[in-house]
């Protein structure tokens, strides 16, 4: 990424292990301790800040998400993922006065299983992610093989990365 970027670039992460997209969403989720996208949005504040106080110009280029398994295999998620996503992206825009931040969000490929497969996530995010210039969706669907069903190993993380980053690369 270096080599195609002169400047600086700075990669904060937030994660919670096990989240579901509702957990992220404004709205939040029925589990109220699992309500992280007020954390979120300070912590990308507070990453900004953090930056600028060492005197860093600073740029918030894109936000990088990923659908993972959970919300490719649980029939809700899967149904409720694209309406949910979007309005994050939207209160986050709003929240962080960026009304052009651009989404990067990965999605791997929905579980073939029968009682999801009449829900058919990925045209409904082709749907949101057209209504949005803004919306980079990126179809992680040639992962290499994983040994378990719905969990990405390793090898598929470091393949998951190198396509976002190709993903955000062309965009600029």
């Amino acid at each position: 990424m270096q080599a195609k970027i002169s400047g600086n670039i700075a990669i904060a992460k937030f994660t919670h292990s096990g989240s579901q997209i509702n957990d992220w969403t404004p709205q939040g989720s029925v589990a109220e301790s699992r309500n992280i996208y007020p954390q979120f949005v300070a912590f990308i504040k507070e990453a900004i800040q953090e930056l600028k106080d060492h005197g860093q110009q600073v740029e918030l280029v894109g936000v990088f998400y990923h659908l993972g398994e959970n919300d490719m295999s649980m029939p809700s998620y899967r149904k409720n993922a694209p309406q949910w996503l979007q309005s994050t992206i939207v209160q986050c825009r709003k929240d962080l006065q960026l009304p052009d931040l651009k989404w990067f969000v990965s999605q791997q490929p929905p579980t073939n299983a029968e009682r999801v497969n009449n829900i058919d996530v990925t045209t409904e995010l082709e749907k949101v992610a057209s209504a949005d210039n803004n919306f980079i969706h990126i179809k992680a669907f040639d992962l290499p093989k994983q040994e378990k069903k719905i969990v990405i190993d390793t090898a598929g993380i470091v393949q998951l990365g190198e396509q976002i980053a190709e993903s955000y690369l062309s965009q600029q």
